[in-house]
């Protein structure tokens, strides 16, 4: 048996990982023009973390595949740079930051956590597409980082290689019956509402974002988002510094959760301190959840009365059912059109 991906749990044959630097990638989500988005599928990692007015943006984070095309790349906030501590200093890729949150960008790389190589600093590993409008359009080019030099690369290799931020492949307790799913909803302002729902044949929680099949670019074309693992943290916001509009999340502490992997959904509470990397959870008699060796989304929900509350509910199968073919059908009905058009 080879070694293992430190952020799936996975079997890896790639000599060169514990060489290879995270990439984490800030990708838009909040409006459909970002969608579907580049790479995703692709994320060893990806934090769904709450932003303006109800919209949510993505941390990708990639280690164990690296896609050639990433994006479209948006902006930093302050939630960023704590989730960040856990990824033994990634690469951090950015369209840029408002002045405030450009100071705690400096402060992070300072301190080790991060190595900025956002657009602001470097052009080369970013383009434009010019048929998708700004600020929807940017992308990043792993191969064109550091010149497209291996041995050029900002930062060197890594000092220390990134270590598991979760529990991989041991037993679970059963899970909730009759729970096939869960919906994320933000009902305020702009927000929206995502689904994730457990697809036997995919082995993952497909993707729905209000009522929409969510798909990305994959190398063999457009795909759905199915991850091996969801997990749905209840957590409180703060006030950005940053932005008196702008949420930040408190990811440290611990509260309720929903752990959903390998078919079944857990009740669960989270655990996050600062003197140990990654999260925790154990389920509602204390029983420690260990995940499925795959991706992870992690969904940062909101529990704070200052900014919109996460409205979280669990799907029965035959909720799963009817909302799975509804996306599928409509998904299909888009592409008829489009070959019509």
């Amino acid at each position: 048996m080879g070694p293992f991906a430190p952020l799936t749990g996975s079997i890896t044959t790639d000599p060169s990982l514990e060489q290879r630097r995270p990439l984490a990638v800030k990708i838009g989500n909040g409006d459909p023009k970002d969608r579907p988005q580049a790479g995703l599928a692709a994320a060893d990692i990806v934090y769904e973390v709450l932003v303006e007015a109800g919209f949510t943006r993505f941390i990708a984070v990639f280690h164990s595949e690296i896609p050639t095309r990433i994006g479209p790349v948006r902006s930093a906030r302050s939630s960023d740079f704590d989730i960040l501590t856990d990824l033994a200093t990634p690469y951090l890729a950015t369209s840029g930051a408002n002045s405030t949150v450009l100071r705690e960008m400096r402060q992070a790389a300072r301190d080790g956590t991060l190595i900025d190589i956002g657009a602001l600093r470097m052009g080369a590993p970013y383009g434009r597409d010019r048929s998708r409008p700004s600020p929807h359009n940017l992308y990043f080019h792993y191969e064109n980082l550091g010149g497209g030099d291996p041995d050029s690369l900002p930062g060197g290799l890594p000092d220390t290689p990134p270590v598991p931020l979760f529990d991989y492949g041991s037993p679970n307790p059963p899970g909730l019956p009759d729970a096939a799913g869960v919906t994320v909803a933000y009902r305020t302002l702009y927000g929206g509402e995502v689904s994730h729902v457990w697809d036997n044949h995919l082995g993952g929680w497909v993707r729905i974002q209000d009522g929409t099949l969510h798909t990305t670019e994959t190398a063999s074309g457009v795909g759905e988002i199915a991850p091996a693992n969801v997990v749905v943290l209840s957590m409180p916001y703060g006030t950005s510094a940053a932005d008196r509009r702008s949420p930040q999340a408190q990811s440290y502490g611990q509260g309720d959760a929903l752990v959903l992997t390998a078919g079944s959904v857990h009740e669960a509470v989270w655990e996050r301190t600062e003197d140990r990397v990654g999260f925790r959870f154990s389920d509602t008699a204390g029983n420690p959840l260990s995940l499925s060796s795959g991706s992870t989304w992690v969904l940062l929900g909101n529990t704070s009365r200052r900014w919109p509350l996460a409205e979280v509910t669990v799907l029965t199968p035959s909720d799963v059912t009817g909302l799975l073919a509804d996306a599928r059908a409509a998904a299909d009905a888009e592409v008829s059109a489009a070959g019509r058009s």
